[in-house]
């Protein structure tokens, strides 16, 4: 019996481990908040006032292609609860988090897309060996986007972004970029 315990104990502190060290492979210094892990995920937010959490997973076909019509899906991981899944309010989504997608006609299946309150930086949407891919400038570098995360002012009756620290893979070392800003 002791054996089992000590057996269970190693285990989980193993895949803690491979936990840590996929997350911190990806994204360092986001508070401690979870880390969504949901199906063709290409990007994250997090924000500073709670460990809730906007992701964008890719919506591909049966052919493993971009869907032309809607090409992201974007929703809450409510991890301030149990993690349960949630639609963005109207408001959340075309104010703030939601996305606009337009497909380019030069490539098979690629988008640009931008969030709906900061298209200034649109990212290049495409399938790259068969998996979804989410590419941009992260520190003036070409990266695939992984997340990022808000530094909210709280003290009005609205809160406002001070500063963005945003999360890629270098796509020609495939490296951690860290960049920070004010949007």
């Amino acid at each position: 019996m002791l054996g089992n315990l000590r057996m269970l104990a190693v285990l989980v502190f193993a895949a803690t481990a491979s936990l840590s060290a996929a997350w911190a492979s990806h994204v360092t210094g986001f508070n401690g908040y979870p880390v969504p892990h949901d199906k063709n995920q290409i990007f994250f937010v997090q924000r500073s006032m709670n460990p809730n959490t906007i992701v964008y997973t890719a919506r591909l076909n049966d052919k493993g292609m971009l869907d032309t019509k809607r090409p992201v899906d974007v929703f809450w991981r409510r991890f301030n609860d149990d993690g349960e899944k949630r639609d963005l309010s109207f408001l959340e989504r075309t104010g703030a988090f939601g996305i606009t997608a337009e497909r380019l006609r030069d490539q098979k299946s690629a988008f640009q897309v931008s969030v709906v309150s900061y298209p200034e930086r649109p990212a290049l949407l495409t399938v790259v060996d068969g998996r979804p891919r989410l590419e941009g400038k992260v520190a003036g570098e070409p990266a695939e986007l992984i997340a990022a995360f808000l530094h909210l002012d709280e003290s009005g009756s609205v809160p406002s972004v001070t500063r963005v620290d945003l999360i890629g893979r270098s796509l020609a070392t495939g490296k951690e970029l860290k960049e920070s800003f004010e949007p």
